[in-house]
Formats: structure tokens, C-alpha cells, sequence
């Protein structure tokens, strides 16, 4: 009776590691928050991580890519993305590539998550035959044994697609950009619980959308009144961020630097500006003659702040 009773413990002690072992896994490893220097929304790069994505790219150069090709944060794998599919190859084993099962729909969006092997993909229904229009946002883990996981959004205007992706990785929050017309979109969120639920936003015009890495914050422009907002995920509340004048949101930074552009009435940038929420803006670079909008980056901003802080210490 006595070795029954210890086998029995021994037992369940085993079972209790195995199990915290597994939960310490998905928490730490698998979903882990990155830290807030491995999250660098701005598109710097030094010699080593150049170097880095050179090689990178180098293994999979036998791959012929049908679409466009998109690579995970390691360089693990890489995904070769057409209208209608995602073929996922593994740099140890190129011939032998993972096909994944889009159910018969089309991909209007596809982004590896910046810290993981993990990948973001929008779904609609390309082959549209009558019916409800539904498009799905779907998670897709090459190493799980379970590959699948969909926030479906459902009876959407016919063509409604995601066109854009913001996720905060500490919080599980994702928010999607969804064109719904022609330079008309709405906002949508979902989370860890597949909670996906409609973002009622003071515009249809939306530009670009972010999120800060630790918390549920929302942060995105109206492009044709050119003011900017942040939405708190956790009760709901949005305020208006922009200084006085026209703005447009470019990015934020790893260190939750807010980065603007202000623009004239034609919707061209005339000046880079960066802030931080509770602060404020300031201008770090007023440009000679206007440019195209679209061709500012955060990186461009990065750099003006950095040159007019050293100039400011001379």
C-alpha cells in the first residue's frame, strides 16, 4: 500500500513539471513580450544586422519564389506569398515546404511577428460567389503541431480587406486596418481571446496605424484633415495627439518616440517631428522644399533628431 501511495505521488510530482514546464514554455518562449529593445519599429540597421540579412536571404536563393518573398525574424523561414498562397520553407530543409491551407481564400496581408516564428495573414474571399463577405485574420505557427489559429470578422461590405496589421506582443492586442471602399477603412481588433470587435474611430480616412510593444495603445492619422489620435484598448478613450496644423503619423520608435510629419495642403511633408505622449511635439528638421509623404520614414525622422541634438550641444 505504502509503494502504491509513493509511486502515486512521484506520479503526480511529474506530472506537475511537466506541465508548469510546458506553461513556462508558451509564456516565456513561445509568446513571450519582446523586450523594449529587441522592438524597434524604425528601419536602422547596422553593418552586423545587414550582414546578417545578407546571409540570410543567401540560404533560401535557390527557392524559386513565385510572389513575394517574406522572412522571419531569424531567417528560419521564409514565406513565398502570392495572391492565393503562402509556401513556407525551412532554411534546414528547403525541399520540403509547408503548404498552408488558405480554405480557397486570397491574402491581402502577410507579416512574420518581429520577435518569433509567427506569422500574420489576412484572408478574404477571392473567389466570392454571393453569400456573407467574411475575412479572417489568421496565425500560423510553422513549428506548432497545430498550425491554424482565425479571428474571423464577419457580413462585411463586399471587397472589404486587411491592409495593415499593428500588434502589441507584451499585450496581444492586434488591430487591423480594413478597407472597406475606396480610401475608406475602419478599424477592428482582436486579441489572445479571439475577442474581435469593431474600433469606432472620428475618421474613415485612416492613414498609418501603430501600436507601442507593452501596452494596448492605438495610435493613427486621419489623412485628409490630417490630425492624429491614440485609442486606449484598456477602457476605451481616445484624445486627439497632433500639435496645431495638419500632421500625419509616420511611426514610433523602440523607445515610444512618436514620429510626424507636418504637411501643407497638398499633402506633402514640409517638416519632421517627433514626441512622446504627456509631452508633446517638437520639430527636429524643416525641410527645404516639400516631398511625397509617403517617402518619409521613421528612419529619415530618426536620423534629423539625432543631427539637430548634436548640432544643439556644439
Amino acid at each position: 500500500m505504502k509503494n502504491k501511495i509513493t509511486k502515486f505521488m512521484i506520479c503526480f510530482a511529474l506530472g506537475l513539471t511537466v506541465q508548469a514546464g510546458a506553461y513556462l514554455y508558451m509564456d516565456r518562449v513561445l509568446f513571450a513580450p519582446l523586450a523594449s529593445g529587441d522592438y524597434d519599429m524604425s528601419d536602422v540597421k547596422d553593418k552586423v544586422a545587414e550582414a546578417a540579412e545578407k546571409e540570410g536571404k543567401k540560404t533560401f536563393s535557390k527557392v524559386n519564389v513565385k510572389g513575394k518573398a517574406y522572412y522571419s525574424y531569424d531567417y528560419k523561414y521564409m514565406a513565398d506569398v502570392t495572391a492565393d498562397s503562402v509556401t513556407i520553407y525551412k532554411a534546414e530543409d528547403l525541399s520540403n515546404p509547408q503548404k498552408v491551407d488558405l480554405k480557397n481564400q486570397g491574402v491581402s496581408f502577410f507579416e512574420w511577428m518581429p520577435d518569433r516564428n509567427l506569422a500574420l495573414m489576412a484572408l478574404y474571399p477571392i473567389h466570392w460567389n454571393g453569400g456573407r463577405w467574411d475575412v479572417t485574420l489568421a496565425r500560423y505557427n510553422p513549428e506548432g503541431t497545430t498550425h491554424e489559429s482565425d479571428a474571423p470578422i464577419r457580413d462585411l461590405p463586399r471587397d472589404a480587406k486587411i491592409v495593415s496589421v499593428a500588434y502589441s506582443t507584451a499585450t496581444n492586442a492586434v488591430y487591423m486596418k480594413m478597407e472597406v471602399g475606396s480610401r475608406l477603412y475602419r478599424i477592428y481588433r482582436t486579441d489572445a481571446n479571439y475577442d474581435t470587435r469593431r474600433i469606432y474611430v472620428q475618421t474613415s480616412h485612416i492613414g498609418k496605424i501603430a501600436v507601442f510593444y507593452d501596452e494596448d495603445r492605438l495610435f493613427y492619422d486621419d489623412s485628409q484633415k490630417g490630425i492624429m489620435y491614440t485609442f486606449n484598448g484598456d477602457d476605451s478613450s481616445w484624445r486627439v495627439i497632433s500639435p496645431s496644423g495638419a500632421f500625419r503619423l509616420v511611426g514610433l520608435g523602440d523607445d515610444k518616440t512618436i514620429y510626424a510629419a507636418k504637411i501643407n495642403s497638398k499633402g506633402e511633408a514640409v517638416a519632421y517631428y517627433t514626441g512622446k505622449l504627456g509631452v508633446g511635439f517638437k520639430e527636429v528638421k524643416a525641410l527645404p522644399s516639400p516631398v511625397d509623404f509617403n517617402s518619409v520614414t521613421v528612419h529619415m525622422i530618426h536620423e534629423a533628431a539625432l543631427q539637430a541634438a548634436s548640432a544643439s550641444t556644439k
